[in-house]
This record gives C-alpha cells, structure tokens and sequence, in this order.
C-alpha cells in the first residue's frame, strides 16, 4: 500500500457513528430576503424603497428596526403601482434568513423569540476573515462518533472511555479491503489503521476516520448517572464544607484531578497504564 511522507504524522480515530446525536443546519436552505430594514419604518405599506433597494411585488423584506416589537417581521410585498401592501409573516425561531441586497445588513439573520439578530455576511461566524473554514466545513456533512481510541505515529492508544467527536462523513470499515466485508483481523492495511502491527483485533464494523494533527475538531464528554451525580455533586461537591462556587464546587473535587485529571483521563487511562510503560515501554521491551 502506498503511503505518503506526512502518513506517520496522521491521527486515526475508530468508533462507531453516533445514530441519535444528529446535525441540523439550518444554512443549507436559508430563507432569501431581497433586503433588510436599517431603521425604523413608521408605515409598513406603499415603501418602494428599503435601505437602497427598490422592492418589487413578491420580494421579501426583514423588518427588524421598529420600535413597536410586534411588528418586526418578515414582510412580502404585495402589488404594484402606486398601492403597494406588505403582508407580515410568520417566521419560525431558530429559522436563518440571507440577505441579498441593501446598503447596509447584507449577510445572514436569525429570528428570534422576539426579533432578528444580524450574524454577519458569513453564517455563524460575523465577518471573520481568513480562508481557514475547517470546522464550518465539515458542519455542512458532519456526524458525530463515538470513538473508543486512536492511533498516531505507529502506535494505537485506547481512550479510557468512549469520547464524542465531530467526523466527516460515514468513515471506512476498518476490516474492509477492495469492497469486500471481511471479519475484524490483525493487522488491517496501513493506510486504515497507521501502523504496521497489532496485538489485539478490531471489533465487525468499526470505522475510522483520518485527519491531520494540525486539524480543528469538536469534542464532547456524556456524563450518565443520577442527577446527584452529575449535577450536584460535580456542582456543589460532597464533602463537609462544600458550597458553591469554591474548591469542592468546581475546582479539583469536582473536575479536577480526581474526575476528569489523573485518575479518569491522565496517567491511568492514557498513560503509563494503559498503553504507556507497561504496554509497550520499558516493561513490555
């Protein structure tokens, strides 16, 4: 199989796509207004002009300047001729509007409980510049997975618990060759896992995806349990003295180094334990 000098430096992850964690984005199919109030508009008929544009029938206009809130809308512009009436909608919260034209507010909005804000001329992101889009990218066919260990330079590390991270697409079958399913062996090809030989199998129908170390991602830890658990406890701590907002709250006891430092996540699960001395260190060489 051929590789490539950068192969080494590569991380793959392996899980398993996540079927009730979806991604709903709502800027794939945004509603198109022609253009968008920059002031107030004492009366919502016979406008022929919004903030630079001449509105026709049919075009649609955000309203989102009045002083009277109820009547910040999306409003449709009826007829032609010296009578023109505007007919107010009735957009959805959460829905994302794109903006065509105007002097001012061309870009995308999204509609409140009450209102529109203005989110800039590029969704989500105001008027950032530069060409580095890689966590918008992959939003627009992304999934989440969760992912039970990795591989990176030669070498496979288990996670000491199954982590969600945001992926791009479905992901290959780390058992599968030329198109063909076969069950889980060891070693699968190089270009799959990232290094050359194992001592365990991959589990029937485990995916991988590969990225570069230099790569934006999105991470997320589900906490499970009881509401004393995972609430309480992590918020106001269980031993005497605790309260909220000091050490026992949310410093070491809570998120510290007992959950989430050395214990759970540091030495023990990643470290010299689990895949580091032991393993494939000084005691296992």
């Amino acid at each position: 199989m051929v590789e490539s000098l950068l192969s080494v430096s590569g991380i793959n992850l392996f899980g398993h796509t996540v079927i009730d964690l979806q991604l709903v984005n709502p800027l794939l199919a945004p509603i198109v207004a022609q253009v968008a109030s920059a002031r107030n508009i004492p009366t919502l008929s016979d406008n022929k002009n919004v903030n630079g544009v001449n509105v026709v029938n049919a075009n649609l206009v955000v309203v989102w300047k009045q002083k009277i809130s109820d009547q910040n809308e999306i409003y449709t512009v009826n007829g032609a001729g010296p009578a023109v009436a505007w007919t107010k909608g009735d957009t959805a919260t959460g829905a994302i509007i794109r903006v065509a034209g105007g002097n001012r507010y061309v870009g995308y909005f999204m509609k409140l409980e009450e209102g529109f804000e203005f989110l800039g001329r590029r969704p989500g992101a105001g008027n950032r510049a530069g060409p580095n889009r890689f966590l918008e990218d992959q939003l627009l066919g992304g999934r989440f997975a969760r992912i039970y260990g990795f591989s990176f330079e030669g070498n496979y590390y288990d996670l000491g618990r199954p982590i969600l991270f945001l992926v791009h697409g479905d992901g290959e079958l780390v058992a599968e060759e030329l198109g063909k399913f076969s069950p889980a062996r060891s070693p699968s090809p190089t270009g799959l896992t990232g290094f050359a030989a194992a001592d365990f199998e991959f589990s029937d129908g485990l995916r991988v995806w590969s990225y570069d170390k230099a790569d934006y991602t999105i991470r997320m830890d589900v906490e499970t349990g009881m509401f004393e658990d995972v609430l309480l406890a992590a918020m106001f701590g269980g031993g005497p003295g605790g309260g909220p907002g000091g050490m026992d709250a949310a410093g070491m006891s809570a998120r510290g180094m007992s959950a989430r430092g050395m214990s759970a996540r540091g030495m023990s699960a990643r470290g010299m334990s689990a895949r580091g001395m032991s393993a494939r260190g000084g005691n296992g060489d």
